[in-house]
């Protein structure tokens, strides 16, 4: 399992190494650079990035001044905290390397244990002022210094970049601390799904950033919109949630239906482009990010094909669908697309073949054309004896039909009546829905 948190780094400027604060610091789990000289230490400030720097006073000759300046113009971001070491006999000298710039000054002689604790203290408060206030996360800051480090020290890493849809007239409509309320959701639904090791961070209103394993960022996306999907309906008046949309007002009264809100992820992840900087990391999520906004409610993009079977996505983990079609076109296209959606796909042209496939292949979802050549028994009876079936009753089943007769379809025992011809684009979303709707996963919220 890998972890995306870096260690944090220390810049130690010290004539002679004093192995008391060294050991210490090195025990407390901070990864030291250690420098002779102000001028050494200055030339790697940006190589390093240095979350503390801490110096011997005496090496200083103008208390620190010119290099305090230094570390302030030099674009680190968080910038470094500055900690003098001072002698204690030196009591004028505390007061100047404060007035020179320095954050902290400590005097010595001191155990290294005290040390590290006023380290530890001091990085604690440096991360403190980079939390988003409303969700307690890691903001944008950290979360680019997170893939910076992710970039240079780890092979294998996934980012999903999260954020709502709809969420500007669920404020409208709602009021905003309602609207607070739904982000915080969605940040408790990405905490839900987290692994140990996994980074998550709140980079602006309700755009989030999550970190992962290659093999398994798809596989999180999927499960955080089946999660927020789940909840989303509460955030509505009942008659908002059953008719699922809420009416936008624009200028000049001008009235629309808003569907209610979702969620779009992102993916993209290491070793999938030449990736030279987190700037580039986050704008490729986030394209993926919008191609995922022009679909249909809850979904993600990845920029690995869903079909990609040869990684993570075996077969017997992936979502099985049987297409109940008679017609040989129809049948290819509705294969090939689903495919490319990620799912595995069989394809039945007549009853009996179908009636085979369901009790040895067990689909998940069936896509039934009622007009499917009868062996034995027509679609309309492959149905009743699909749904009557304890076994396979839980089988979701979409009849996807010439027949006009929508009451005759939903009391045989179809889940969904999609009439033909009809946009695959509707179909995948019909399909996601009812998916998600079970809630496969075992862990629930």
């Amino acid at each position: 399992m890998y972890t995306f948190q870096p260690i944090s780094n220390i810049l130690l400027v010290t004539s002679s190494e004093d192995k008391n604060i060294t050991s210490a610091l090195e025990q407390a789990g901070f990864k030291l650079n250690i420098f002779e000289d102000l001028e050494k230490a200055e030339e790697h400030l940006v190589a390093i990035k240095p979350d503390l720097i801490l110096v011997y006073s005496d090496l200083a000759s103008d208390h620190g001044l010119h290099f305090c300046q230094t570390v302030k113009n030099t674009e680190i971001n968080p910038r470094p905290i500055i900690v003098f070491l001072v002698h204690e006999s030196n009591i004028d000298e505390r007061v100047e390397v404060l007035r020179a710039g320095a954050d902290d000054v400590i005097s010595y002689p001191i155990s290294g244990k005290e040390i590290a604790f006023r380290v530890m203290a001091h990085l604690r408060r440096r991360q403190e002022t980079h939390v988003n206030l409303l969700t307690g996360l890691p903001d944008a800051v950290i979360a680019n210094n997170v893939l910076e480090y992710c970039l240079k020290e780890t092979e294998n890493w996934a980012i999903l970049s999260i954020d709502l849809d709809n969420l500007r007239v669920y404020n409208e409509t709602y009021g905003e601390s309602r609207g607070d309320q739904m982000i915080k959701a969605l940040a408790a639904v990405l905490k839900s799904v987290l692994h140990p090791g996994n980074f998550l961070a709140h980079c602006d209103s309700d755009d989030f950033v999550l970190l992962a394993n290659n093999d398994s960022a798809e596989g999180l996306a999927e499960e955080i919109c089946r999660r927020f999907d789940f909840i989303a309906p509460r955030f509505y008046t009942q008659e908002d949630a059953q008719r699922g949309y809420v009416i936008g007002v624009g200028p000049k009264g001008i009235r629309r239906r808003v569907p209610l809100v979702s969620i779009s992820i992102g993916v993209t992840a290491k070793g999938r482009r030449n990736f030279l900087s987190a700037v580039e990391i986050l704008q490729v999520a986030r394209d993926m990010r919008y191609l995922a906004k022009s679909k249909i409610g809850s979904d993600w993009v990845s920029d690995r094909l869903r079909l990609a079977t040869n990684e993570s996505t075996k077969d017997e983990k992936r979502i099985k669908i049987l297409v109940v079609e008679p017609d040989a076109s129809m049948s290819l296209l509705l294969s090939d697309t689903l495919e490319m959606e990620g799912y595995v796909v069989e394809i039945a042209h007549s009853t009996d073949e179908a009636w085979n496939l369901i009790n040895n292949w067990r689909p998940e979802l069936i896509l039934l054309e009622t007009d499917v050549t009868p062996v034995g028994f027509d679609g309309w009876e492959l149905t009743n004896k699909i749904k009557q079936d304890p076994n396979l009753a839980g089988i979701w089943l979409i009849m996807t039909t010439k027949n006009s007769d929508h009451n005759k379809a939903l009391e045989s025992g179809a889940d969904l009546y999609l009439p033909k011809p009809f946009e695959l684009q509707i179909l995948f979303s019909e399909i996601r829905y009812l998916l998600r709707t079970r809630l496969r996963s075992s862990v629930l919220l």
